[in-house]
């Protein structure tokens, strides 16, 4: 079964070149035919420049589309400006067709009298067809190449690196207290047995309001260190790959170098405070049993009551990933 599976999956991209990719090197290299009509000069074939013309005029147009098609979206060319990308598709879309056409009109031979236009059709647009994949897999693999940084991006990151850091310091003393007065009323809890039950669940409410704030204020900030991981590494390349003055490969250096420590205090302050996160939450879980044990009849129906939420909010989260891994 496997094998006949294969054998069919051949068939269809045979299938698929033959009636879909040969058209199209057809109309790709049509210019190339059309000025070789006209260097040819045969009266009989006179008749098919125009159909040719035809074609090279459609030419352009397709071949910006093959190149926009072979680019990726998040790739440099098509992430620019509207004005810029569609003028970088032209720019390569034309490249593509020269490439094509240069090897077309230099591979095929001149007609003699009473030949077709065409001689051997099928090996020279399988070449050319080749050839323009491969120029098209070029322009993929240039696209994909992370454009050279600048030094005034570098030292904007590093400027937003030290912001971010002293959010993430602020934030860390928050839940570092947070958690110290939950650790303290625990305590408080289990040496006294006059509680008030309204105070305690005000108190749990904040306390985990304050850990669900900080860890979004972490997560927000661990999205910022993947984005200057990437920025980093090319910062150190980059005074590498300057053919400039040896000050503006030190200014790039320095930069860098202030990028890179930045970052590093900022991953380290970050994996502080989710470390601290985890403790504030472990305190006030502890705090939300003993409401449960120490407030009586109101703290059981509080507990029960939180705990169905917590359960209900689970399996919203549940159905939601689902719902978004389905689509």
């Amino acid at each position: 079964m496997s094998r006949n599976r294969r054998g069919c999956g051949g068939c269809a991209l045979a299938f698929l070149a033959l009636f879909f990719g040969l058209p199209l090197t057809m109309v790709l290299v049509a210019p190339a035919i059309a000025a070789r009509i006209v260097a040819d000069g045969l009266p009989e074939h006179a008749a098919y420049l125009s159909e040719w013309l035809w074609g090279a005029a459609v030419s352009v147009p397709l071949g910006v589309l093959s190149v926009r098609f072979a680019l990726k979206r998040n790739g440099r060319v098509r992430r620019s400006a509207l004005v810029k990308r569609w003028l970088g598709l032209l720019v390569r879309g034309l490249g593509l067709l020269a490439v094509m056409n240069v090897f077309v009109f230099v591979t095929k031979k001149p007609a003699s009298a009473g030949e077709h236009v065409i001689d051997d059709g099928m090996g020279l647009f399988v070449r050319a067809a080749l050839i323009g994949v491969a120029v098209l897999v070029v322009l993929a693999l240039w696209d994909r190449r992370a454009r050279r940084v600048t030094v005034e991006e570098v030292r904007a990151a590093a400027a937003e690196a030290d912001r971010t850091l002293q959010r993430v310091r602020r934030e860390n003393v928050r839940v570092s207290r947070q958690a110290e007065r939950v650790r303290a009323r625990l305590v408080k809890l289990q040496t006294r047995s006059d509680v008030e039950f309204h105070g305690l669940r005000v108190f749990h409410r904040e306390s985990y309001q304050c850990a669900d704030t900080a860890h979004i204020a972490y997560q927000s900030a661990q999205t910022s260190l993947h984005t200057m991981s990437s920025l980093v590494r090319r910062a150190r390349r980059a005074p590498l790959q300057l053919v400039a003055s040896r000050r503006a490969r030190a200014e790039m250096h320095a930069a860098a170098t202030h990028l890179a420590r930045s970052q590093g205090e900022l991953r380290e302050q970050v994996d502080q405070g989710l470390s601290m996160v985890r403790t504030l939450n472990a305190n006030t879980s502890d705090l939300k049993h003993e409401i449960r044990d120490s407030c009586g009849r109101q703290g059981r129906e509080w507990f029960e009551a939180l705990e169905e939420r917590i359960e209900q909010a689970r399996e919203e989260r549940r159905v939601g990933n689902r719902v978004g891994g389905g689509q």
